[in-house]
């Protein structure tokens, strides 16, 4: 896992508290206890603050799965 992975898993153990969650590209709600509505918020926030980026709602209302978020993160930041 790359130290881009890394930092997103962090984010997203840390928004769910839940230390042993681990990510994967075709993750998606579902798969994932407690990710409703107003969490997806607080997820996307707290990706904003970390990676310093920001995401606009067309971005976010797009993403199918953790792999297309993390596709976009990747593609706002400096090479």
């Amino acid at each position: 896992m790359s130290n881009f992975e890394t930092r997103v898993q962090n984010v997203f153990r840390e928004v769910f508290d839940n230390p042993d969650l681990n990510i994967y590209r075709e993750m998606q709600a579902k798969d994932v206890v407690g990710w409703d509505s107003l969490n997806h918020i607080t997820l996307i926030m707290t990706l904003e603050e970390t990676f310093k980026v920001k995401f606009s709602t067309r971005e976010v209302m797009g993403f199918q799965n953790v792999g297309e978020m993390m596709d976009c993160l990747r593609g706002k930041l400096p090479a």
